[in-house]
């Protein structure tokens, strides 16, 4: 029996377990460096100690029916326990308690397993999953969750208002066939690429709920796991922007129909009062009275001016940017500014596409223009590119007599320069929509040069599906 108690001891002193041996009578005789580490406590003061003493008071009497049911050999399947040590110093241990008795010894071993670290990554892991749980049911946006082929798992409340279903019905509906018909194409195409890939999928739809009310949605969807091509469809009911930016619509085009028709009708009378000052000018004899009225003229041609270019700026913004061939654009600028044969256009580009407001062309066109006015004897415009860390920047430059550097923050404004113009101030609130901007770096009697820095995004090249 003394050789079997030095085998124990041998055992425990060499199990990472935290081990100690009692007793016939319930006192500890030996335990090992582990159980001294967990309890605080040398083998010295736990043999002067009650063994359940290092238990947390709510644990202790769970040890001792472990104890006594291992004494009689009961309940052996129920030996394991999940207990708290709390150690002299106050530090807590979770422990996955083992009581064993060995009869023939007349011992009882106890074994504690430190899963303190195991516990809170699990305590950790159930936070997180319940904060998960309280976001999906109480987002404010339709969370669906289903796999590629358009099952439906799981959905949060607003979805199901949102399909007009219970989570039953629900998930015996394929998302396929709450999704007109018109969308399917798109969505297949974004699962076979976009989230195969690893990337996020977005994209504006409408359904039609139970209750035959048709919602307008933004889409965001993502794949959660690869393996099980699991989908997470994160919507946002927009029916009433929607419906609010069809008014809107409706409303900013019967205020461009009417501003149009009054621009019309004043620059019409601007026309008459013109024609009346000039045949007033041609009449009088009086130096002084035609001094006023020539005055009047310049009056009328500046107010003229004004006018047109609100016509220009009230259609700024106004519809949603798209993608412009720069090819196509200055072609068309060359065309419409009536460029003549002796001044060439060289154009280093190749198949560039940029995001920019409908009225981009205007950009191009005004800087033509520009040239031509103020350009002096110009022989030549040239068009390309460069690309810098984060931008792509298309260079215009010509070969006149350039802009002096006192003038180069100035030619930007409202109504700098001669004519009170508006040309390269228009340039810069169209650029300015779509994050893109403008500057002037040419060196005086060398040729302007303009600098437009778009956001990488912003551009694409031929045999590329995107840059940036």
């Amino acid at each position: 029996m003394r050789e079997e108690n030095l085998k124990y001891r041998n055992l425990i002193d060499s199990s990472g377990a935290a081990s100690a041996i009692l007793n016939d009578k319930g006192k500890i005789v030996h335990a090992n460096s582990a159980f001294e580490n967990i309890t605080g406590r040398t083998l010295k003061e736990l043999k002067r100690m009650n063994w359940v003493s290092g238990f947390e008071d709510e644990c202790r009497s769970t040890a001792l029916v472990l104890y006594r049911s291992s004494i009689k050999g009961e309940h052996q399947d129920k030996s394991n326990q999940d207990l708290i040590v709390r150690s002299r110093q106050g530090k807590e241990y979770n422990v996955l308690a083992t009581i064993r008795h060995v009869r023939e010894l007349g011992i009882t071993l106890i074994s504690l397993v430190d899963v303190t670290e195991k516990k809170n990554i699990e305590n950790m892991i159930g936070a997180q999953k319940e904060r998960y749980k309280k976001l999906f049911q109480e987002s404010t946006e339709g969370i669906f969750i289903h796999n590629s082929d358009g099952r439906i798992f799981n959905a949060n409340p607003e979805a199901l208002r949102i399909a007009g279903m219970d989570l039953r019905e629900l998930k015996n509906t394929n998302l396929k066939s709450i999704i007109p018909q018109e969308f399917h194409n798109a969505y297949k195409y974004a699962v076979r690429t976009d989230l195969e890939e690893g990337k996020t999928f977005k994209m504006e739809l409408w359904i039609k709920s139970k209750t035959g009310e048709r919602i307008d949605l933004d889409l965001i969807s993502v794949m959660v796991d690869k393996k099980t091509k699991v989908i997470q469809s994160i919507t946002r009911d927009i029916t009433i922007r929607k419906k609010n930016e069809k008014a809107l619509g409706i409303a900013m085009k019967k205020l461009n129909l009417l501003s149009s028709i009054t621009q019309h009708d004043i620059l019409n009378q601007i026309m008459v009062a013109k024609a009346n000052l000039v045949f007033a000018i041609e009449d009088t004899k009086d130096e002084s009275i035609k001094s006023f009225l020539e005055k009047s003229v310049l009056a009328m041609d500046t107010i003229q001016h004004q006018i047109e270019f609100s016509r220009d700026y009230k259609d700024m913004g106004g519809n949603p940017p798209k993608w412009h061939k720069l090819d196509d654009v200055i072609d068309s600028c060359i065309k419409s500014q009536n460029l003549p044969p002796e001044i060439s256009v060289q154009k280093k580009i190749q198949n560039i596409e940029i995001f920019a407001d409908p009225m981009f062309e205007k950009v191009i066109c005004n800087l033509i223009g520009n040239s031509m006015m103020h350009g002096g004897e110009i022989s030549r415009i040239s068009i390309s590119t460069e690309e810098e860390y984060d931008s792509y920047n298309l260079i215009f430059e010509d070969d006149g007599k350039g802009i002096p550097e006192r003038e180069k923050h100035s030619i930007f404004k409202a109504g700098y320069g001669r004519n009170h113009g508006f040309g390269l101030y228009l340039v810069s609130e169209i650029l300015s929509i779509t994050g893109a901007s403008i500057r002037e770096t040419g060196i005086e009697n060398k040729g302007a040069r303009f600098e437009i820095m778009f956001p990488k995004e912003d551009l694409l090249f031929e045999g590329h599906e995107s840059r940036g």
